[in-house]
């Protein structure tokens, strides 16, 4: 096998711009397939598709007498929507719930109000326990009461109905202080 190199006097200029060329592309084909057998779709995990429960608008007053040293009303309003994940045989995985929400929380003895928004999301487990909060909450936490908190929360039970937060990595204020 005969070796061509850039000075060998039998080739031209061009022709050795060519060889070298063409080596070069080898090298990329070579790239190409080896990037193409590598990153080729894997076989997707089989799992059923999820129960997607569409966007449902609503609203509701909730007193709160004694949440503070003043008497308070929340109004929470918005859309929300939800997933169920379930595997194959149909048996629930998972879920998460999130959308629009907003709360409006009015001091009853002076009218005094302010809206934040809300929305979450929820996530679940297979039994519909709430364990994990990410984004805006208002929802009472483990020895302090009721908070407006941002971040990633972790729930453990509920409170009158109402996830309880654990533990919290992000800020997390008193609604009580929020609405002095």
């Amino acid at each position: 096998m005969k070796i061509f190199t850039r000075n060998h006097p039998a080739m031209s200029p061009s022709s050795a711009r060519t060889a070298t060329s063409w080596r070069g592309a080898r090298v990329v084909l070579a790239l190409l397939a080896f990037l193409a057998s590598t990153l080729a779709p894997l076989p997707v995990a089989s799992a059923a598709e999820p129960i997607r429960n569409p966007p449902t608008s609503f609203e509701v007053d909730i007193p709160f007498p004694d949440v503070c040293d003043f008497p308070m009303t929340a109004t929470v309003r918005g859309r929300t929507h939800s997933l169920t994940f379930v595997d194959e045989s149909g048996a629930v995985v998972r879920g998460f719930a999130g959308g629009q929400l907003f709360v409006t929380w009015v001091r009853d003895d002076t009218g005094f109000s302010r809206t934040f928004a809300i929305s979450g999301p929820t996530f679940f487990t297979a039994d519909g326990t709430a364990y994990r909060g990410t984004g805006r909450w208002t929802t009472p936490m483990v020895d302090t009461g009721w908070v407006l908190a941002t971040g990633n929360l972790t729930f453990d039970g509920t409170q009158d109905g109402f996830s309880l937060i654990s533990s919290a990595r992000g800020n997390v204020t008193s609604i009580c202080s929020l609405m002095s």
